[in-house]
């Protein structure tokens, strides 16, 4: 199971069941052990921040991903042609509430690869 979810929502470490992958620019300090980062799925800067600062909204964000998502397409792919449906991981960012690239992330790997169980939290 993928389960996708903000760096604060993780589990403690002991408890977790997988590996736990950025899909963010950066990650905390405190979380434990993070074994990489997904870079294809991380958005781009520019984006980000004009999101988080007000300049464009959730629909100009989502645009701008999903053009990210295309001109990355190749590594995107890669990477999800190298799931498994055994796969237990965590892909994780830092926002909290409110709309996150994870729903976009968990549509992407839904769409593409239905055989796999996505939890988006």
């Amino acid at each position: 199971m993928i389960k996708i979810c903000s760096f604060f929502c993780l589990p403690i470490e002991e408890q977790r069941i997988g590996p736990v992958y950025s899909i963010a620019n950066s990650y905390p300090r405190n979380v434990g052990k993070v074994h990489g980062k997904v870079k294809c799925l991380v958005p781009p800067w520019d984006a980000v921040k004009a999101f988080k600062n007000g300049q464009i909204g959730q629909e100009e964000f989502t645009a701008r991903y999903r053009e990210h998502l295309k001109k990355n397409w190749r590594e995107v792919k890669k990477w999800l042609d190298s799931l498994s449906p055994r796969d237990e991981l965590y892909l994780c960012c830092w926002e909290t509430e409110g709309f996150c690239h994870r729903i976009l992330v968990a549509k992407l790997i839904r769409h593409f690869r239905p055989d796999l169980e996505v939890r988006l939290t």
